[in-house]
């Protein structure tokens, strides 16, 4: 009896665990970046000469610098 109690004593202390909780904020972390990135090319359109054409080319350079590297 005591070895079942051991057992559903441990899993109730496994419930309040933080395990995988840096998967989840990584994830999070992708959606808003991904978020961002579309809300820019929905405001580019063309790459315009406005903010949002500037950040266009700015993410465009910075993505050339890094592949070519």
């Amino acid at each position: 009896m005591d070895a079942i109690w051991d057992r559903v004593v441990r899993a109730a202390h496994g419930i309040g665990s933080r395990r995988g909780q840096g998967t989840v904020e990584y994830l999070g972390l992708v959606l808003a970046v991904g978020a961002l990135l579309l809300a820019v090319s929905v405001q580019v359109k063309g790459g315009g000469s406005g903010i949002g054409g500037q950040i266009a080319k700015a993410m465009e350079q910075a993505v050339k610098s890094v592949t070519a590297a």
